[in-house]
């Protein structure tokens, strides 16, 4: 396999000016303009490893490393991420009437969520590029997972978790041995302002979403498998939603599919988010150019996605809904909790962020958005045990009691109407 330094990367482009910049240089934001920076790539270079992408085999997201940016083999950070079963729904999606439901299972990752995707590409991208150290702001799940990509790497870090995050993320940041600090704040444009600095001040290199231009390229696996498992991209696409870095990325992985003529069609992107401090829903609903501060972050369970601001106005957000003809939703925590039970009677346990994606497919089948015949993938992000709280809310003890006695295992049984 190449070993080309930058892959079939070309550069970054901004998304505010356009500038186009070294892709392999020690960069968050823009130096021009301070804007997003996006990875382009050379579409006859991806074209030469367009197999990979026809012949599906569950693998590492280090099998379509043709279509991320380039690392060399000896920088390759990776626990197993990715290749996770995409498994269809049994009793869920027949009961709604919806025959081809299909559960995208990210519990199972090496953390126990989808983060690790993004973290094994950007801190071996970093460790490529001569990067030495790094920071992040997480609500959880992501702190976890560059704990952990950054203990396998012995990359020097330091992870500013919130205040809100459960016990258990946070003691599991520490299990990894990193340097953990609580983050105090008032609403999230703090945060986005205090990361802004570290980078431009402080000379800090930052894996926040967004703010790292290479995290969410991993997130394009996520296209590539649900088309290499399927056989064809679903109509719709749902996704529960923190600054977004899942949504874009599955959507850029999605267009390359189509641009590469692949497929023909491609899914109609559907964030989800808490109705605490659903901004994107009320921007789209709005017509608005950007989004803005709404809501309360604490006033949700559904911790991992309860931002309650977008980052630089939200318009990659605005764009994948739009472009894609999707919808933008957002669930109350009733809804949520429900939806948690739905997946464990699938086999999957769910924490509450997680369940979101499920609870809005319900929410879409009752008023009428899915048709009967529609393919609809809802992906899991992060695995029941990073809430166990939630857990316990909706969860019963035991109903049954008894001694180690076969009588009384057969009156259990015949109480049962097993026997």
């Amino acid at each position: 396999m190449s070993e080309k330094r930058s892959g079939n990367a070309v550069c970054f482009r901004c998304d505010s000016c356009g500038e186009e910049v070294d892709v392999r240089s020690h960069v968050n934001l823009c130096p021009h303009c301070g804007g997003l920076l996006e990875v382009q790539y050379d579409l006859d270079g991806f074209k030469q490893s367009i197999d990979v992408l026809r012949d599906y085999k569950r693998d590492s997201i280090w099998r379509y490393r043709d279509f991320m940016p380039g690392v060399s083999e000896k920088n390759i950070v990776s626990l197993g991420e990715g290749g996770t079963p995409l498994v269809k729904s049994k009793y869920l999606g027949p009961s709604l009437g919806i025959d081809n439901l299909y559960f995208k299972n990210d519990t199972l990752m090496p953390t126990g969520s989808f983060k690790d995707r993004g973290y094994s590409l950007a801190i071996s991208y970093a460790m490529d590029i001569g990067i030495k150290r790094g920071i992040t702001y997480s609500s959880g799940n992501a702190g976890a997972s560059f704990a952990a990509y950054s203990a396998r790497a012995g990359f020097p870090s330091v992870i500013m978790v919130e205040y809100q995050a459960s016990n258990m993320k946070k003691m599991m940041i520490s299990l990894y041995g990193a340097n953990t600090a609580v983050l105090n704040f008032e609403n999230f444009t703090q945060i986005e302002n205090m990361l802004d600095k570290a980078v431009t001040e402080l000379n800090c290199y930052s894996f926040v979403n967004f703010i790292n231009p290479i995290r969410h390229e991993a997130m394009k696996t996520y296209a590539y498998e649900i088309y290499g498992e399927l056989g064809r991209v679903p109509e719709y696409s749902f996704h529960p939603m923190g600054t977004g870095g899942g949504v874009w990325g599955t959507w850029k992985g999605y267009n390359e599919l189509a641009a590469l003529g692949i497929t023909d069609k491609v899914p109609k992107m559907v964030p989800v988010q808490p109705e605490a401090v659903c901004w994107l829903k009320q921007a789209i609903d709005s017509g608005a150019d950007e989004g803005r501060m709404y809501g309360d972050s604490t006033k949700t369970i559904a911790q991992s996605i309860s931002g309650n601001s977008p980052l630089q106005g939200g318009h990659r957000l605005l764009h994948a809904v739009r472009d894609s003809q999707g919808m933008a939703m957002a669930v109350s925590d009733k809804e949520i909790l429900e939806a948690m039970l739905d997946l464990g009677r699938e086999g999957i346990g769910a924490e509450p962020s997680s369940a979101s994606s499920v609870a809005a497919f319900k929410q879409a089948v009752r008023e009428g958005k899915i048709n009967s015949g529609d393919t609809v993938v809802c992906v899991i992000t992060g695995t029941a045990f990073k809430q166990p709280n939630a857990v316990e809310r909706i969860a019963p003890m035991p109903k049954y009691s008894l001694n180690a006695d076969v009588d009384e295992v057969r009156e259990l049984l015949e109480q049962l109407n097993m026997l």
